[in-house]
């Protein structure tokens, strides 16, 4: 892509610009604001501080500067940014807009590195604008970022400090290099942020492999802001500076061609850091697994910028599964088959013929939350059904006196995957407003009629007022983070998703495929390597939004496999990491972009205090088995049952050993084939929901709201209109619940998983 790179001077801005060109992006321009009248302006959004040397960045590059003023005032300073007049954010919107006006440009580079205010803003003025915001050093590590812009040749001075251990007098104008080791003791002893970010340091970049001439201040003078005995406040301001020729630049070279024997890392350098031989103890005392990723033989398909401009540009346009034979005759939309499969039979997918129930559902508990449920799309064209369904939430949403806004999650579960793209310009129509919630969408075997079906969940804090609220404070509030900049640390949601929202101790995540956040493309290596990158992404995701929150604390799970050879994989990966949570597997034709498999979890700051316990029966000819989780104060709650039949053999058999441990694969294989149990009568089928939701319910209230996903598989479980009907006869339950066909559960001899959730 060609990109403007904004900079302030500093080290971050000009290290973002190396990880464009190592890339494969191409820097046509710079952009910089500076301060009207003032050397530094006390700004929530900019570097002004050495603004007077931005100018020789240009000359150093040979690329044009475009500068505008600000007066760096922030008249909003929420977690959501909307256009507002004299706001500083303003500011970047016009320079940007005059940028995109006489330069051809695709991309924003910005170096914000912890910063959501930054990040925010910046994005929102590149949405409006149709550019994409490339953040390459978005939550790194910092004491490793700091060792890369040394190691990377960034020669940079410190202009600024304002912090515990700094002092004006003794560090300004100290190369970063040099001042290192006394910022590494400073964090140790201080808690300092070693890259500058809580605004203790900031710098100007003398030289970098990008520069064709090298800058020489020649006069500054220090000014201090602050004289406080503790922690002193003081700048440099620039009175005279020249550039110098650099004599070992071949001018003929690009910029890329410059950063051959440079040490940048790129996505591969950070996908590679994984140990084989890490211990599954030390992985899960290390909580999630964050550090986590692919051996260094992992491959993206495409390695261009184009394929990833493409990829970013619009939101995931759906292809066929690259590894899977999902075809079937009874889908003639099936996407054709590109590849073998190397994991054995194709999977077989058997695509639901019974009419799907269309029985939308809500229900609503005194703390905020509300399910909606059974929300189906009808029709022979997908794009209609998915209006359709969304239509028939809108209403629900409106009948219980919520607004579209409030929603928290929505589980979509699609027919075709290939008509992902035309189905999600539907979804932007609704569900484009800031902080979208978060959202999974997986292919399933629905009927040809009913082509989409939807759930979701909401929430509004009740007032004081309100009935059942006793009085009580209003609830917490709902946070939302929706990274939609370009890095290394985990997908951008470029779509109208977030990637996690959590209210008070709950969080949930987006659905996580294996993409390789800075080129947006799959992994490829097999079900174990993606895997291990898509619960990277889980892990970071969670820590970002709350420090205290990590992998170990999922409190319930699905992990949607192509084929299922992928779970033993899958499931050794999890539990690798965590034991925590109860996780179901569920087989699907395929997933967004060809993935082998996603991961959809919710996570409770507090599940490491949670209960746990295995239970299960026979009712008539079928073994139940149940997991549960639930917290000392009982307010929240998740199962998963199993229902399988007791002639074919104990649950924990076939692909899902006790031990965790795989069978071989001539011993899979015809596992994959048992013998269809006896049909279940509606009798044993509602002692199944019944002795399932008692066990949601234990200790509850039983008006309690209870949120039930019923996956089924097609050809052997009951239908959903029988399991439809059953419900409609369970009599003192509140459940909300939806009825989805796969093409496997978590073993072979598995026809029916019941996942139930209630919380507060």
């Amino acid at each position: 892509m060609r990109v403007v790179a904004l900079v302030s001077g500093g080290k971050d801005s000009c290290y973002n610009m190396l990880q464009c060109v190592a890339a494969g992006h191409d820097i046509v321009a710079l952009a910089n604001l500076q301060p009207e009248n003032k050397d530094e302006l006390d700004s929530y959004m900019y570097q002004t501080v050495g603004h007077q040397g931005v100018q020789l960045y240009a000359e150093a590059m040979d690329l044009p500067l475009f500068r505008q003023s600000t007066h760096g005032v922030a008249v909003q300073q929420g977690q959501v940014y909307t256009p507002t007049a004299e706001d500083e954010v303003e500011d970047l919107y016009q320079l940007l807009r005059t940028v995109k006006e006489e330069v051809d440009i695709d991309a924003v580079a910005v170096g914000a590195i912890m910063s959501d205010y930054q990040r925010i803003r910046v994005e929102n003025v590149c949405n409006r604008l149709g550019l994409v915001p490339l953040a390459y050093l978005w939550r790194r590590n910092q004491e490793e970022l700091l060792q890369e812009m040394i190691d990377c040749e960034i020669s940079a001075i410190v202009i600024k400090v304002a912090a515990l251990g700094l002092n004006p007098t003794k560090h300004l104008g100290i190369t970063l290099a040099d001042l290192q080791p006394h910022i590494i003791q400073m964090k140790e002893k201080y808690g300092l942020n070693v890259c500058g970010e809580g605004g203790e340091f900031e710098t100007f970049t003398l030289d970098c492999p990008l520069f064709n001439k090298t800058i020489i201040i020649d006069e500054w003078e220090t000014v201090i802001h602050s004289n406080d005995a503790i922690a002193p406040v003081g700048y440099l301001n620039f009175k005279n500076f020249h550039l110098v020729q650099k004599d070992s630049v071949d001018l003929e070279l690009s910029m890329r061609d410059r950063l051959l024997g440079i040490p940048v890392k790129t996505w591969r350098d950070l996908i590679s850091d994984l140990d084989e031989d890490v211990t599954e103890k030390k992985l899960i005392g290390r909580g999630e697994g964050d550090e986590d990723s692919i051996d260094e033989g992992s491959s993206i398909a495409e390695d261009k910028p184009e394929v990833a401009a493409a990829a970013v540009a619009s939101e995931a346009e759906a292809t066929p599964d690259p590894t899977s034979a999902n075809v079937s005759p009874s889908n003639p939309d099936a996407p054709a088959l590109r590849n073998s499969i190397p994991c054995g039979d194709p999977l077989q997918v058997q695509w639901e013929t019974s009419p799907l129930p269309d029985a939308p559902t809500a229900a609503s508990n005194d703390s905020g939350w509300t399910w909606f449920g059974g929300i189906v799309g009808q029709g022979d064209d997908a794009v209609l059904a998915m209006k359709e369904a969304l239509q028939k939430l809108f209403k629900l949403v409106e009948e219980q006196a919520l607004e579209m806004s409030d929603l928290v999650s929505v589980s979509l579960y699609v027919r075709n995957m290939a008509q992902y793209s035309e189905m999600n310009g539907e979804y932007i129509k609704v569900l484009a407003h800031a902080n979208p919630p978060v959202r999974a969408c997986v292919e399933a075997p629905l009927p040809a009629e009913a082509p989409v079906l939807l759930e979701a969940l909401a929430f509004r804090p009740r007032p004081p007022s309100a009935p059942g609220a006793d009085g009580a404070a209003p609830g917490p509030a709902k946070f939302t983070m929706h990274v939609q900049s370009v890095s290394h640390w985990a997908p951008a949601n470029i779509g109208p998703y977030s990637q996690a929202v959590r209210v008070g101790d709950i969080m949930y995540v987006a659905g996580q495929i294996p993409l390789v956040p800075g080129t947006m493309q799959l992994v490829s290596g097999g079900a174990r390597k993606q895997c291990r990158l898509a619960l990277r992404h889980v892990g970071r995701i969670v820590r970002a939004v709350d420090a205290n929150t990590q992998l170990r604390d999922v409190v319930q799970g699905i992990c949607y496999v192509t084929h299922p050879s992928y779970i033993p994989e899958a499931r050794r990966e999890w539990e690798k990491r965590t034991n925590n949570a109860i996780v179901d597997y569920v087989v699907v034709p395929h997933l967004p972009r060809g993935a082998l498999l996603e991961w959809h979890i919710w996570a409770h700051q507090h599940n490491n205090r949670f209960e746990y316990e295995e239970t299960g029966c026979c009712i008539g000819d079928f073994r139940v088995s149940i997991r549960r989780r639930w917290n000392y104060e009982n307010n929240v709650s998740a199962v998963v049952c199993y229902v399988s039949s007791v002639g074919t053999g104990s649950l924990l058999t076939g692909l899902e050993s006790g031990d965790g441990q795989t069978q071989s694969s001539n011993e899979t294989t015809p596992a994959l084939t048992p013998q269809p149990p006896e049909e279940m009568s509606d009798e044993h089928l509602s002692e199944v929901i019944c002795y399932t939701l008692a066990k949601l319910l234990r200790k509850a209230d039983a008006a309690t709201v209870c949120n039930i996903r019923f996956f089924y598989k097609v050809g052997v479980a009951p239908n959903p209109e029988r399991i439809n009907s059953v419900l409609a006869h369970a009599e003192g339950f509140n459940i909300v619940h939806s009825i989805i066909p796969v093409c496997q559960l978590h073993n072979a001899h598995t026809f029916l998983s019941i996942c139930g959730v209630r919380h507060k």
